[in-house]
């Protein structure tokens, strides 16, 4: 990732955890995703990063890799 445009810009980059947020909270803040964003992902406008897809017989080396915090964006688990 190039982080000079993000310096350039003066952005910055927050991480959060819902866990100590209320149910009602965190009710809202899935409506208002499901409602602003899921259609541009529907549309292919925005897509999620995925860093490894696993055979589903590969799931705890998926995990390794998650606890190791090897990945930079999703792990998938294929079924087939």
């Amino acid at each position: 990732m190039n982080l000079r445009l993000i310096l350039v810009k003066r952005l910055k980059v927050m991480g959060s955890t819902l866990r100590a947020r209320s149910l009602a909270y965190r009710s809202e803040l899935t409506a208002d995703f499901s409602q602003r964003w899921l259609p541009l992902f529907d549309e292919g406008r925005l897509r999620p990063v995925i860093d490894t897809v696993y055979p589903w017989e590969q799931a705890a080396e998926a995990h390794r890799c998650i606890e190791a915090n090897l990945n930079a964006g999703k792990i998938i688990l294929r079924v087939e």
